[in-house]
């Protein structure tokens, strides 16, 4: 019995100081949870501490700034943008290559800018600036531009003849047809739907197309929409470059994905859309051929002067792929004769003897 009684008070000593232990480490336990959570909170709204870099103001000499070459990116292009395309067109435009607005933007106006500085600089004119193009900028051999005298326009209906563009005659590189108009200019408004600003055609041939599409609107045939007509050389250069470059993405070969290009693109130079005489009419958001208007047009457009240029019939011939939505304009005389004799433009020039 006396045995048990000092187990009992061993047991009565142990009991509160096991609860105090408990608490206490209760309590650490909470200051830790709650430390642990007050950092998480910092690091979250506490921004990570960056490297700080001393600004340095350098002064150059005025007599070195043309002489040594200035470090930047050695590939600009177009789509390119950042202070070195700011650096690139205010030395074009100190030179008088350039006369766009200074944004940093390497665009079509930059791009043409560094072409021409390239061949007059004996560069090959590619409009990409490279180590050999950033250097002449830089170098005192840059010069200011050489003004030539600009090719006459050509009046495209001048001949007896329709003009003939294609793969076997091509135009130059400044070719551009004589009197050619802002369409929206000398058509009624709301006539045509317009997929890009600022088309042109020649004067004749707009006309004719506007006389074409007031008849068919008022048989209750609309609406049409313009998408493609007049093309400079570079614009044709942009559209070819693109569908390669979507074609190699495809995984073409380059040479393959130029084949498969000039199925329905022709190469720069060799668009009729150079003659400021072919349009390219839709119905937005429909497969053209499908539609009421490519139906009214293949049985009247004669009538105003105009051909079907490319048909899947004389693919051959032409070398393309028929485009149902591609007109051409050669004036009533001929194409009432093409079509009377089912010819294309390649084979009436021949039976001509031309």
């Amino acid at each position: 019995m006396r045995k048990n009684g000092r187990a009992g008070g061993a047991m009565l000593v142990f009991l509160p100081l096991a609860a105090l232990l408990i608490v206490l480490a209760l309590l650490f336990g909470m200051r830790a949870l709650n430390t642990w959570s007050e950092y998480e909170y910092e690091a979250q709204v506490t921004p990570v501490p960056t490297a700080t870099v001393m600004a340095m103001s350098v002064t150059r000499d005025p007599a070195l700034v043309t002489a040594t070459p200035a470090p930047t990116a050695l590939y600009m292009a177009s789509g390119s943008q950042g202070d070195g395309v700011l650096e690139l067109q205010e030395i074009l435009l100190s030179l008088g290559y350039y006369t766009g607005q200074v944004d940093g933007q390497f665009g079509s106006g930059t791009r043409d800018a560094v072409k021409i500085f390239q061949a007059q600089h004996d560069l090959e004119p590619d409009g990409i600036v490279g180590q050999m193009t950033w250097d002449k900028l830089h170098s005192g051999d840059a010069h200011r531009i050489e003004i030539t005298p600009t090719p006459p326009a050509t009046d495209t209906l001048s001949a007896s003849v329709p003009m003939l563009v294609n793969r076997q005659h091509p135009i130059p590189e400044g070719f551009y047809p004589l009197d050619l108009v802002l369409i929206e200019d000398v058509a009624p408004e709301g006539l045509f739907i317009y997929k890009q600003k600022n088309l042109m055609a020649v004067r004749e041939a707009t006309e004719a197309l506007i006389r074409m599409v007031q008849d068919a609107t008022a048989q209750g045939i609309s609406p049409w929409q313009i998408s493609e007509s007049y093309r400079t050389y570079e614009d044709q250069k942009d559209i070819f470059d693109n569908y390669v470059s979507n074609f190699m993405k495809d995984g073409f070969s380059r040479d393959n994905a130029v084949s498969a290009t000039r199925q329905t693109v022709a190469d720069p130079g060799q668009s009729e859309h150079h003659t400021g005489l072919a349009f390219d009419l839709t119905v937005p958001g429909e497969f053209f051929s499908d539609t009421a208007q490519y139906a009214w047009l293949a049985t009247y457009c004669w009538d105003y002067g105009f051909i079907m240029r490319y048909t899947d019939e004389k693919q051959d011939i032409t070398g393309f792929l028929g485009e149902e939505w591609h007109v051409r304009y050669v004036g009533i005389e001929h194409s009432k004769k093409m079509q009377r004799m089912d010819m294309c433009l390649e084979e009436y020039l021949e039976y001509l003897g031309q």
